[in-house]
């Protein structure tokens, strides 16, 4: 019996929609299942780096929320500096309209989208791949493409022993007016503070309606902590927001990128985004990397159609070029730069060619592993030569 569909994508995040859109513009007869009713809200601190923008033929206008030209960064909010740009360095966005809005955009290329269901099953046979929903409806397609997030239905199936990660984020929203005695000179910056939050940081996005304010970390070594607790001493200390105007918190996973080697794909299977644990160990960007990863699969499907082989083998060689080789130079680096949070951050601000280093890597004209080797250099400057046994041991696995 011929499958319903050619495609069956679960999850209607960036990845999904962006992969949906992808198969269906190909000719390919495509859902994209999605668990809540859009437009939802999505905890997120939504900054879209300008090569997350580049990946995108189309024009984002309509969902810009901010357009960010500058980075404040304090460490334990003091010894702050800023670090500005003549020309845009990332945007902003609520992620209630931005994935709508890719959503609205998958079916303009002709992708069927199926909302407010829940995927409880999957299960391959006879040459096709079935989704069990969860009133009991099963639908059926060629292949399926896993974009259902940190928890995802999907991966259990391609990685039944898979962690969930080792992150988590706890973000509120404040709502943003000229009552708020926020600084005017501040508006088109975001705010990163470091030291307060263990493997982690803070961070203060402002957008047109809403102050995104908040704290994530990758907490594998401090289980025992408790993330609102710390989320709520930073919004103290910021000093502007009172708990009165404070209308949303919520926590979320960060299932970070963890090994050049993970599995994000099995036979007629891929997983993209947070399904795949493709997410920067570093800065938690994760809307990049499920966009290029929805991109890929998307090809390797098309691919596999055109050549009649399975699309897993050059889906995983692709993500692993395209991706992988690149966060495990930022995976390393974090975990300098967490155990060495006070060395790594007087680093940056000393040397203020770095932090515009960096902003290359946000626009994809540099790679980490060119990033560290600076950074790297830069310590051992900084530090005039005299590193401690800890920290030469420590950078050497950097």
């Amino acid at each position: 019996m011929k499958p319903d569909y050619d495609v069956i994508i679960v999850g209607a995040g960036p990845g999904g929609s962006t992969a949906a859109r992808g198969c269906a513009r190909s000719g390919l007869k495509t859902l994209l299942i999605e668990k809540e009713t859009f437009p939802r809200y999505k905890a997120c601190g939504g900054c879209l780096s300008l090569k997350t923008v580049h990946l995108l033929d189309f024009d984002l206008t309509s969902v810009l929320e901010n357009t960010i030209y500058g980075a404040k960064f304090s460490y334990c909010l003091k010894e702050t500096f800023f670090l500005e740009s003549k020309e845009p360095i990332a945007f902003l966005v609520m992620r209630d309209r931005f994935d709508h809005f890719l959503v609205n955009k998958a079916m303009e290329a002709g992708a069927t989208f199926l909302e407010g269901e829940r995927v409880t099953q999957i299960e391959e046979k006879a040459g096709r791949i079935e989704v069990e929903l969860a009133q009991g409806r099963r639908l059926s397609a060629y292949y399926l493409i896993g974009a259902d997030g940190a928890e995802s239905v999907v991966a259990k199936s391609v990685v039944p022993e898979r962690s969930l990660g080792d992150g988590l984020a706890v973000q509120s929203e404040v709502r943003f007016d000229s009552s708020l005695p926020f600084p005017d000179q501040e508006l088109h910056f975001v705010h990163l503070d470091f030291g307060k939050i263990p493997n982690g940081y803070g961070w203060v996005f402002p957008k047109t309606h809403w102050l995104s304010i908040g704290i994530g970390g990758m907490f594998k070594e401090t289980r025992n902590i408790n993330p609102r607790r710390f989320l709520d001493n930073f919004l103290k200390e910021l000093g502007y927001i009172s708990k009165d105007r404070i209308e949303k918190i919520k926590g979320h996973l960060l299932p970070s990128f963890y090994h050049e080697g993970q599995i994000v794909s099995r036979g007629k299977i891929l997983l993209v985004g947070d399904a795949a644990h493709l997410m920067d160990p570093l800065q938690g960007e994760g809307i990049y990397y499920a966009i290029q990863s929805g991109l890929l699969a998307a090809e390797a499907i098309i691919e596999s159609e055109k050549r009649g082989v399975l699309p897993s083998h050059p889906y995983q060689k692709n993500i692993t070029l395209t991706i992988s080789e690149n966060l495990k130079w930022a995976l390393s680096f974090s975990r300098f730069v967490f155990k060495f949070t006070k060395l790594a951050y007087q680093t940056l601000k000393h040397y203020p060619e770095l932090s515009h280093l960096y902003l290359q890597v946000l626009e994809g004209r540099e790679t980490y592993q060119g990033f560290v080797a600076s950074v790297k250099e830069r310590i051992k400057d900084f530090m005039k030569g005299r590193l401690s046994e800890k920290i030469r041991k420590a950078m050497a696995k950097v």
